[in-house]
Parts: C-alpha cells; structure tokens; sequence
C-alpha cells in the first residue's frame, strides 16, 4: 500500500461547456485555488476507483484494468468525482494517456463528460481547448486579468433547455449551435494573443446568446451587464456548479460573495511533508 498527497487545480470552464455535448468544443483553464488530496491505493486483482458515476466508473476502471494498473484506490476527503478521478489518473501515469483522450471523450455525455474534460485538463494545468470524441490541445498565452468567481450548487442539467430550443425552432438550432463553437474557437485564439478584453466579450456574448435560447434568466444577463469594471462576465455551468464569472482587470477588487483568482499555468503537483 502506497500513500501519496496531491495539490490539484480548480479546472474552470471558459467558454462551450453547455454546448459540449452537441459536439462543440470547450475551453478551460486552472486557476488558483488548489485541493490537497491523500491517496492511498495498492495493487489488486481488478481495479476500483470510488466515482459515483457509473459510466465514468467503468470507462476507468477498465483503462486501468486494460493497461496493466490494477490499483484499488482510497481519496480524501472523499466524495468528489473531479478529485478521485484526477487523481486515478495521475497516478496511473500512463504514457499512452493521450491516445485514449479521443475514446474517453467519445464514450461518455453529460456530467461525466464535463468531469473527465477538467480532470484531463488539470494534469497538465493551463489554456486546453478540446472536443467530444476528437481530443485535447493546450494552448499558450497569459491574459493579464483576474477572475470573480461566485459559484452555487445546482441541481437542474441545461440539456433540457437546448431540447426544447430544438425542438421549438429545429431550421435554427444547427447555426446557433455553430456559432457557439466558433465563439470558443475566437476564444482560443484571444488567449494565444493574451488579449483579455477580447475573451471577455467572448464570454458576454455567450451568455446573450444563451439567454435567447433560454439556458439563462433575462435578470441573470441584467445583473451581469451592470458590472462596469469587467472585460466579460458570462454564467458558468457545469457539473453541479452554476454561477457567475467576471473576467476583470488584474487588480480589481472583490466586491460581496466574489473570490478573485488568476489564471495559472500549473497542473497537479504531489506535496512532499518535512
């Protein structure tokens, strides 16, 4: 039995994770805020990792079966699939990890999707773009600003929203959903020039269009539009979290319930005591 501490990154959405699962891409980064994780695991005959979601339980425990690393594992504090899988995955450290990125994303939907797209991007922390079923890139540069975050648990998915919007106006569903992707593919390259008030409008635009499509309430796009000091503010969603993300000038201060964090280019880092 091996025991091992992990210091793992807060994986952010950007820009597209609503609309990851009609096969557009989505752009994330690591900020910081950092977990401390303990890992315990040791070889076994098969191999278990506690996730609370089925599919990705098993889309995991069988890569690791399949590329010989039949470890039994046991995280603290427990009950965090973002965190038990990032931490799998770390220490599989399989070299061919890269190679099952496309399959991973190509067999899972939903929630699940979302996780292993964070936990995936927080391996090597920093700018990822990626996309269902085709993999991940990561991407150079350094907008120079800070992030507000407030975030809340939710309990409702957005794919209900997008299925009715389709289903109410079929002829205009595929352009928009195209014009999302493009958005984030404009984001990828605002953060390859490092252009901080470009992704802010970006991520303003997102959330108008996402209003008009009804993933957001009007009051929600209101109480945005109001924050004078940002580049772009949008509602991020994902997993179990919804909540507001202002993209500001570096050294803007917090106002309210607001944290500020700074974008950062490290992934996860194991923590060695004395």
């Amino acid at each position: 039995m091996e025991n091992i501490k992990l210091q793992i990154p807060f994986s952010l959405p950007l820009l597209g994770e609503t609309f990851i699962e009609v096969g557009n891409p989505v752009l994330l980064s690591t900020i910081n805020f950092f977990t401390n994780v303990d890992v315990t695991f040791s070889e076994s005959s098969e191999a278990y990792v506690p996730l609370s979601s089925p599919p990705l339980k098993r889309l995991v425990e069988n890569h690791l079966n399949t590329i010989g690393k039949h470890f039994t594992f046991h995280i603290a504090p427990s009950g965090n699939d973002y965190l038990t899988l990032t931490s799998a995955l770390y220490i599989a450290d399989s070299e061919s990890l890269e190679d099952y990125v496309p399959y991973f994303l190509s067999r899972l939907n939903g929630r699940p999707l979302m996780t292993i797209v964070r936990s995936l991007s927080a391996l090597s922390g920093g700018f990822v773009v990626c996309r269902k079923g085709e993999g991940m890139v990561s991407l150079s540069g350094n907008p120079d600003a800070s992030i507000l975050l407030h975030t809340k648990v939710r309990k409702k998915s957005s794919s209900g929203a997008l299925r009715r919007f389709y289903d109410a106006f079929p002829d205009l569903s595929q352009p928009i959903w195209h014009t999302m992707g493009h958005i984030v593919i404009e984001g990828s390259k605002a953060i390859r020039e490092s252009n901080a008030r470009k992704l802010g409008c970006l991520m303003t635009l997102e959330s108008s269009i996402g209003c008009a499509i009804g993933l957001l309430k009007p009051k929600d796009l209101a109480r945005l539009s109001k924050i004078r000091i940002a580049y772009g503010a949008k509602i991020v969603s994902f997993g179990d979290i919804r909540g507001d993300l202002i993209l500001s000038p570096r050294e803007t201060s917090t106002w309210g319930e607001y944290q500020r964090f700074y974008f950062t280019t490290t992934g996860v880092n194991e923590v060695y005591e004395g």
